[in-house]
């Protein structure tokens, strides 16, 4: 035997057993596999297809999804010849996991990303396309993550014509994994998203706003559902270039979720839920110095889950948007990318992208439009009577010194704005002033007493008037009666908000906090411009008639105009309160003449003695009033008049409601049926039912007008031929259910009225908020049609 060979051959052994050790060392790589795919066989110049890149990761492995990673973000990108657009990348639904206390999104398994290609018409069709894709990601198992590039190819040939479709399989499975639009997603039809503003500097606040408008009669989970077990609801958001690569330097602080509605569920205890239209704010800022200027891309995914208001949940969805903002940067500006390649294509190859809200066309429409309908104000019944008090005031003070009347004027429109922005702060947080049966007393209660000043029974000295004989202080109106004048004629105009009013007050309800806050003032200096030119240019009030006798029988009408004001509190009232609300109001209010009877037998030349006990004496009877009307009689009779025990009727279902309708005959009115909470509805509509739906509260002067033209022989006899079920929602009283739903259709409050066509409760059409003739319901009730079952009717009257 050759023995010279041993040590060589030894060598030879223990390097192999060390490179085994090396590689044994080393971790082993996923296997990947990726293809590209053209979803037709040729493309024409001027045309659109779509292109699929698939990658299949090997089982036990997977890679993250851009919108929540602990690794490399995946980014797919494209290499393409001049003349070819490829538009947003489309990621698949992905899988929310948790590993070592850390959340991400993952992808697994056969992946395929879509992206729409579109082709420049000046592309000569004898010249293919070379297209190329690569992906970069991490692919993970366990602990162990590895960075990871694909790439793969395609040629697709340019034809005179498109060619036949191709993958067809493929590309229609691909679709449906992909989440769905925002605004087409399951269950929330309608929501978007929006960023303010639209050009941010380095460091400025800025936000991001998902309004998610959740189904009637349904639910999402909130953010924490309160127990465990349930799925919550989860917002992703990540900056990235317009062609899909990952931004760094911008820093998104945690979404901000409005405040949830707690239910007790049998067997789970309290839940907590999200529903109606639901505001979720993500502030953000460019935290990078070196950021680059230009556009800059957001994409976003939705993780929910939604359930039915009776506790039947469906499966865990997502939905994704885009949404896009302006680096304001003194920094160069990154590369030219194209737009994102969505116009024109298909819903099912193009997702939706939602444009920023903040637009400043839009936002100067609105601000006009808070403009008008607060000068509008002026004129509703509402507030006529306490501008009439206002006008006679300028009467008086025509002979004054001019900087007087300006002033008194300013202290006018002072209480004007600072009721508006008061206004404006209890909408932000959804109230009515007048849905406060302690607002409605008190208001009423004002009006009656200012009524009674009108008549003589007395006359306060408001402070502030300038020194002088006694004769004249009385006659002259101080700047907190002015203040105080302004302050009510906004308050009773709350309730009389005009057409022009009610489209800006919708705008600001989806608006950033300072751009609600900037159409309130809008509406506020609309309202306060006619006094406010009145009184800095006291030239005009020569037009107006000199002071007289005629200014007696003046007031005395307004005063008649008053009380028909406070009949009218009175019947929003009794909503809230019941009949014997109304009873031992009318008593209280007694027991307020008295007191200001009282008062108006002081005489101003009395002594300060005297006077300061028949103030004492006048307090004390109408403390006394409030006492004996509210806290003894009132809370003994309550509102229905006795003592019996309250009782509460059974929830109508929708049987019983059908039936109720069948029964009815429409006679000689609309045969209403109260709302009950939970989609009823859209449960109608399911059914095969038209429904007519009227939000509705008494203290809204709007809705009384359309139901005016409602209640006519011909419109209760379309309804009736048609087999329309009419459902009444009565909103004088705040139910925040109701009001949610209200919401959902872009209302900040009444009036509301909906149609839903006979099984298409999707499609249910959104009446004008005003209307002064029948004509856009025909219309809305000729396009819903009539109900497809219905009970045998009585014969027609």
């Amino acid at each position: 035997m050759n023995r010279e060979g041993y040590p060589m051959r030894f060598a030879t052994v223990f390097l192999s057993l060390v490179t085994l050790a090396q590689a044994a060392a080393q971790p082993a790589e996923p296997k990947l596999t990726t293809r590209l795919y053209a979803a037709h066989e040729a493309i024409q110049p001027g045309g659109r297809t779509e292109l699929a890149m698939e990658l299949t990761i090997e089982a036990g492995w997977h890679i993250y999804h851009p919108a929540l990673h602990a690794g490399i973000p995946t980014v797919v990108s494209f290499d393409a010849p001049p003349g070819v657009k490829i538009g947003d990348v489309r990621f698949p639904r992905p899988s929310l996991a948790e590993a070592a206390g850390i959340e991400y999104l993952e992808l697994s398994g056969r992946v395929v990303f879509l992206a729409p290609l579109a082709l420049d018409a000046s592309v000569k069709p004898s010249t293919p396309l070379k297209l190329k894709a690569t992906v970069t990601a991490s692919a993970c198992k366990e602990q162990l993550c590895l960075p990871i590039e694909q790439t793969a190819s395609l040629t697709l040939p340019v034809a005179a014509e498109m060619g036949k479709p191709a993958n067809q399989k493929l590309f229609e499975e691909a679709r449906q994994k992909i989440p769905p639009a925002l605004s087409e997603a399951p269950y929330i039809k309608g929501s978007r998203l929006s960023v303010y503003p639209d050009k941010i500097k380095i460091e400025q606040p800025a936000e991001v706003t998902a309004i998610i408008k959740v189904q009637r009669g349904h639910h999402i989970q909130d953010r924490d559902p309160g127990v465990e077990g349930l799925i919550p609801s989860r917002l992703f958001i990540v900056a990235e270039e317009l062609d899909g690569e990952k931004v760094d330097g911008v820093t998104f602080e945690k979404p901000i979720w409005p405040k949830p509605h707690v239910r007790e569920m049998p067997g789970l205890g309290k839940v907590r839920e999200q529903s109606g239209e639901v505001k979720v704010r993500v502030p953000f800022q460019i935290t990078d110095q070196k950021f680059r200027a230009g556009p800059v891309r957001l994409r976003v995914l939705l993780h929910y889950q939604c359930c039915t208001d009776a506790g039947m949940c469906y499966p865990p969805e997502m939905a994704a948007g885009f949404v896009s903002f302006v680096a304001d940067t003194p920094n160069a500006p990154a590369a030219a990318a194209e737009p994102p390649l969505n116009e024109g294509l298909t819903e099912d190859t193009a997702t939706a992208t939602a444009a920023p809200e903040s637009g400043l066309w839009k936002f100067a429409v609105m601000v006009i439009f808070g403009f008008l309908g607060g000068l509008i104000l002026n004129i509703t019944p509402c507030v006529l009577p306490v501008v009439s008090i206002k006008v006679l005031s300028f009467v008086q003070q025509a002979g004054e010194d001019p900087k007087r009347v300006f002033r008194l004027g300013l202290a006018f429109c002072a209480g004007i704005m600072v009721w508006f922005w008061v206004f404006a702060a209890l909408s932000a947080v959804g109230n009515v002033p007048l849905q406060n049966p302690g607002v409605v007393l008190g208001v009423g209660s004002i009006v009656f007493v200012l009524a009674l000043s009108l008549f003589g029974v007395f006359e306060i000295v408001l402070p502030g008037a300038a020194a002088g004989t006694l004769d004249e202080v009385t006659r002259r109106e101080g700047y907190a009666g002015s203040f105080f004048k302004g302050l009510l004629a906004t308050l009773l105009g709350t309730a009389c908000t005009a057409p022009f009013l009610a489209t800006a007050l919708a705008y600001t309800f989806t608006q950033p906090g300072i751009v609600g806050f900037i159409i309130f003032s809008s509406a506020g200096l609309g309202m306060s411009s006619p006094y406010l030119l009145l009184s800095a240019r006291p030239g005009w009030l020569k037009y107006v008639p000199k002071p007289g006798p005629w200014m007696v029988t003046f007031k005395q009408a307004m005063g008649f105009v008053l009380l028909a004001t406070a009949v009218w509190l009175l019947w929003i009232l009794e909503a809230m309160l019941g009949g014997q609300g109304v009873v031992w109001t009318i008593a209280f209010w007694g027991f307020l003449a008295l007191a200001v009877w009282l008062l108006g037998k002081a005489k101003p030349t009395s002594e300060t003695t005297r006077r300061l006990a028949t103030w004492g004496v006048a307090v004390a009877v109408g403390a006394f009033g409030w006492w004996f009307s509210f806290r003894v009689m009132y809370d003994w009779a309550g509102p229905s008049g006795g003592i019996a025990a309250e009782t509460e009727d059974e929830p109508l279902t929708p049987e019983g409601i059908i039936a109720r309708v069948a029964a009815s005959g429409w006679n000689d009115h609309i045969p209403w049926q109260p709302w009950q909470p939970g989609g009823l509805a859209e449960e109608l509509s399911r059914r095969g039912y038209t429904v007519y739906v009227d939000y509705t509260a008494n203290w809204c002067p709007n809705c009384k007008v359309n139901k005016l033209s409602l209640e006519t022989d011909s419109m209760r006899a379309k309804m009736r031929a048609l087999r329309v079920i009419p459902i009444e929602a009565d909103f004088t009283n705040y139910n925040p259910v109701m009001h949610e739903e209200i919401k959902s259709w872009g209302r900040p409050t009444v009036s509301l009225m909906l149609v839903y066509p006979a099984g298409r409760p999707e499609d249910a059409i959104t009446l004008p908020a005003l209307f002064l003739s029948a004509a856009p319901v025909h219309d809305a009730l000729d396009k819903a049609g009539a109900s497809r079952e219905f009970p045998a009717l009585p014969p027609a009257p």
